[in-house]
């Protein structure tokens, strides 16, 4: 068994992810430093925040900025990491535009921390998550060799963390795994992304709005935690760089269907939004062929049961009351 650090492992992916290896019987450490990013209020946040340690049952929790030297020194001198999965990340390419030096410092200088620490530490796999963004507009359905050419601030640190990843291993021998999962969704997340956001939305206005016939490849957050916690321990994915995704392109039109069907609303149309690039489905038979992985959930299951979930939050019983 491995000694596992998951830097923002009470995060949304990562407190599923910690689950995961938990079970295992892995030994779990978290670093977290419970960024609100400047748009969570409290009533938000803290209960889903305490859902979230709850689900990650870590061994041991540090609480700070992985941006931060010293701090991240200590946390790897008292718990000697063989694999860390670095999942401390913003949300998504908005907030980075809205906070960049903020969100540079979080993507580009703590990734060099950290590799470094690694080396330092001897860690035995790196695990980084990036982002479907580095492709920028689909030119064709991607697998692992699509061009890379992001349209986003936030694209564009994913894939300078992917090029770090790669000279590190050349300049230092520290192995890599690099993830590329798309449009997630899923329990204890927060009013962040397109599915959380219509329902949101509903619950607050009657109303949703879908910008543009744009699909999406919306993957189920356990599906995605499951894939992080394959390729960290496997063998056969040192040093790959796999799409992490359902592979099932879905218009949001169709998710926002979904979420009238038990919600009920009024769903507006509006124009695609040209700050994101054009997306669909992408390729992930190599995940699936090296990692033996095996999504299983698509938005006919997943969004009612992010529904229900959602409902059942004391913020979104307020709005219904």
């Amino acid at each position: 068994m491995e000694n596992i650090l998951v830097l923002g492992g009470h995060g949304f992916i990562g407190s599923h992810t910690c689950n995961i290896l938990k079970k295992q019987g892995h030994h779990i450490g978290v670093v977290d430093c419970y960024h609100h990013y400047h748009i969570f209020k409290d009533s938000e946040y803290i209960p889903v925040c305490m859902q979230r340690q709850s689900h990650a049952q870590a061994d041991q929790v540090f609480a700070g900025r992985i941006e931060d030297e010293q701090f991240m020194e200590k946390v790897f001198d008292k718990f000697k990491p063989t694999v860390v999965i670095h999942l401390a990340t913003y949300p998504n390419a908005y907030m980075v535009k809205h906070n960049v030096v903020d969100a540079t410092n979080n993507m580009v200088v703590a990734t060099a921390v950290i590799l470094n620490l690694c080396v330092k530490y001897n860690v035995k796999r790196f695990v980084f998550s990036s982002s479907s963004l580095v492709y920028g507009d689909f030119e064709y359905t991607p697998d692992e060799a699509h061009p890379r050419n992001p349209m986003t601030l936030y694209g564009s640190y994913k894939l300078q963390g992917e090029n770090m990843c790669k000279i590190w291993n050349r300049e230092h021998g520290l192995n890599y795994t690099i993830m590329r999962p798309s449009a997630l969704y899923g329990t204890r997340d927060m009013i962040v992304r397109v599915i959380g956001k219509m329902v949101w939305s509903v619950l607050n206005t009657g109303k949703m709005t879908v910008q543009g016939n744009n699909k999406l490849d919306f993957s189920w957050v356990d599906d995605v935690a499951d894939a992080f916690a394959r390729v960290s321990v496997n063998p056969l994915c040192e040093n790959q760089t796999f799409n992490c995704t359902r592979g099932n392109g879905r218009t949001i039109l169709e998710a926002a269907e979904l979420i009238q069907k038990h919600l009920g609303g009024e769903i507006i149309t509006d124009d695609h939004d040209g700050f994101y690039p054009k997306r669909g489905a992408l390729n992930s038979d190599k995940l699936k062929s090296i990692a033996g992985w095996n999504p299983t959930v698509d938005i006919e299951d997943g969004v009612p049961t992010y529904v229900n979930w959602l409902a059942q939050q004391p913020y979104a019983k307020t709005i219904q009351s």
